[in-house]
């Protein structure tokens, strides 16, 4: 979390903070003026919807590519969309932060308790993704660590 000022990613207005109160300690989570638009730290998410299953979903193996018009406005990296039941988010790929357009927190909310139709194919390919990035940037590593012997 930041307690800089962030852009919304959509109307690229200034947002306003707002505590969220939630069991245990509150959160900060911004929010657009305009569209109201929510950003959420990383594990913000998780905080505010009590679901595991779908927040983990959402943001954990969500690959490399990048499937969203929107530029995170934490870090200004490249999103990706990520879907759970009817629910399309943005996921920053970098700090994984986690973009809803005005009616997609409610609709997290009412995700049905006993599972929701997760897309396994798709979340396979994003895990390879990443599998495959982590493995070359390791074989990269140990080989300039060689030559620095």
């Amino acid at each position: 979390m930041s307690s800089e000022k962030i852009e919304c990613p959509r109307c690229w207005v200034e947002m306003k903070v707002v505590e969220e109160e939630i069991f245990g300690p509150n959160i900060e989570i911004d929010i657009c003026p305009k569209c109201n638009g929510i950003w959420l730290d990383r594990g913000e998410l998780k905080k505010l919807i009590k679901d595991k299953e779908v927040t983990d979903y959402l943001t954990k193996d969500i690959g490399l590519k990048s499937h969203s018009p929107l530029i995170c406005p934490r870090c200004r990296n490249l999103m990706d969309l990520e879907k759970a039941e009817d629910v399309e988010v943005d996921v920053c790929l970098k700090c994984r932060g986690v973009w809803l357009d005005a009616d997609e927190l409610q609709g997290l909310k009412e995700v049905p308790e006993d599972g929701f139709d997760a897309d396994e194919d798709a979340k396979a390919q994003e895990r390879w993704e990443e599998y495959v990035h982590i493995s070359k940037g390791t074989k990269l590593s140990k080989f300039f660590n060689r030559l620095k012997r």
